[in-house]
């Protein structure tokens, strides 16, 4: 379905991603996309290459760290498969280092039922202070990053969708799902600590991508920490497939 070695898919899925989880300001300049969001996340507070990038100029390197700093942020690139391929040296050589790495990963939804959804599983194409609260019960969030997030969740010109599982009365595990161009997104995959090790966010995410596939998608897709190993265990699971690498490079 996609190749590693095709970089118009990589493209793509790029593309995909930086629609669905979209910063609240940003710069475009000569193939780059600067976004800040005030430090939540590493996609959203970086300088993102949006086209293939056979190189770059000192002057342009100079004027990320400008802007950056004028934002109160330390300057980081994210390094992707569009990034010109001497830009990790150059940017060492400036004192930059790899903050973090992730990989990206996808499925073909061909073969996948859109059955009945999971009674369980409540979704919603609004966010809502629940479904913000279940979330940061599982996984969480400093108070003064809760406005950038809020800037982006509430930000989403695709077609979100937040979803939660449902035990005993309570949200157990949650997840967003982000319909675009045919591809599910999935982003903010949770699961509550004492519920962990019983399968929830297979479940749920099972449930989303059969509901994907009944709203017309084809592919799934979604972005872990290369260290993450519980997380690429149940992604590997699910069947995604590796496509390809990024990480951070931050300066400071």
């Amino acid at each position: 379905m996609l190749s590693p070695d095709r970089i118009d898919d990589i493209a793509l899925l790029e593309d995909l991603s930086m629609t669905a989880w979209p910063a609240p300001r940003r710069i475009i300049h000569r193939g780059w996309a600067l976004y800040f969001a005030a430090g939540h996340t590493g996609r959203a507070n970086s300088a993102n290459a949006v086209v293939p990038l056979a190189q770059v100029d000192d002057a342009s390197i100079d004027m990320v760290e400008s802007e950056y700093r004028r934002q109160g942020l330390p300057p980081q690139f994210r390094l992707t498969p569009l990034t010109p391929p001497d830009l990790a040296g150059r940017l060492a050589d400036r004192g930059y280092r790899i903050a973090s790495e992730s990989k990206v990963m996808f499925r073909s939804l061909e073969g996948v039922p859109a059955c009945a959804p999971d009674a369980a599983v409540r979704v919603q194409d609004r966010l809502d202070q629940a479904w913000m609260d279940a979330c940061r019960r599982m996984v969480p969030i400093p108070e003064a990053e809760m406005p950038a997030l809020l800037s982006i969740l509430n930000g989403i010109t695709a077609r979100p969708r937040f979803a939660a599982l449902w035990q005993d009365g309570q949200p157990v595990a949650a997840c967003l799902s982000v319909l675009d161009r045919g591809w599910a997104g999935f982003y903010k995959v949770a699961c509550r600590p004492d519920r962990r090790g019983q399968g929830l966010p297979r479940r749920l995410m099972t449930d989303m991508m059969a509901r994907a596939v009944a709203e017309g998608a084809v592919g799934a897709y979604l972005q872990v920490g290369a260290a993450n190993a519980p997380a690429l265990a149940l992604y590997d699971r699910l069947m995604f497939r590796h496509l390809y690498d990024y990480a951070y490079a931050k300066l400071g």
